[in-house]
């Protein structure tokens, strides 16, 4: 009698998308060095071990299709929140704008009801963000939306230097992002308020973020000679 081989398992979803959803978890988890593309293949459930290589080229490609994919799941809403606040005339709002930015993000959530995407941004943009032309054609491709809300995020910087009103930009997403991956892996006794509070102060703190002036020549220590050397 002959072994016969076991049928590969099928599966509902797409191996590229399984992959997606295996990479984030664990690089939310454990960070994007950690993670080997052979780890993400097996944890996707795909016999080839090359998966990553054959559908994304790369671990700089499998991180782009991350974001593009959950920038796309994000930008229906943010297209119809965009509308909305056009037709009222606010797209100069930073407040719905910042929402507009930060609350589809809640809705990315896991079977624990943990923000994986959250996790995933905070190692993405400290160590490997570049908006690269791919990775812009990705996002012009997928996410319109979230090219036009930051145009007009921008806008309201348009005080600053072009690359620092970007940097602020970031700085206001990884503020949401640090809240919530704090809240996920926090204690108990440390949710004495509510996530909706916090994401309420962080929209709060990214405004005024977003709007603080310029620091040239205001007297705005950058190092500790500068601040023994200000005036008292």
């Amino acid at each position: 009698m002959t072994n016969r081989p076991k049928p590969r398992k099928r599966h509902s979803i797409p191996a590229a998308s399984r992959l997606i959803q295996a990479a984030e978890a664990l690089f939310a988890e454990r960070g994007i060095d950690a993670v080997s593309m052979r780890e993400i293949a097996a944890a996707a459930q795909c016999g080839d071990t090359n998966a990553v290589t054959y559908y994304f080229g790369s671990k700089d490609g499998l991180l782009a299709a991350i974001f593009a994919a959950r920038a796309e799941q994000m930008d229906g809403t943010r297209g119809e929140m965009l509308d909305r606040l056009e037709g009222q005339g606010r797209l100069d709002d930073p407040m719905a704008l910042l929402g507009i930015l930060f609350l589809p993000q809640l809705r990315l959530i896991d079977d624990r009801g943990r923000h994986p995407y959250a996790a995933f941004m905070l190692h993405f943009a400290t160590q490997y963000w570049s908006l690269t032309p791919a990775l812009l054609a990705q996002t012009r491709e997928r996410a319109p939306n979230l090219l036009r809300l930051m145009g007009h995020l921008t806008a309201l910087a348009g005080h600053v230097h072009p690359d620092i009103a970007r940097n602020r930009i970031l700085l206001c997403n990884m503020m949401l992002q640090c809240v919530l991956v704090r809240w996920d892996h926090g204690a108990l006794e440390d949710r004495s308020v509510p996530l909706e509070a916090h994401v309420r102060d962080v929209m709060m703190t990214a405004r005024a973020n977003l709007l603080a002036p310029s620091g040239k020549g205001e007297g705005v220590p950058a190092s500790v000679g500068d601040w023994f050397n200000s005036p008292d």
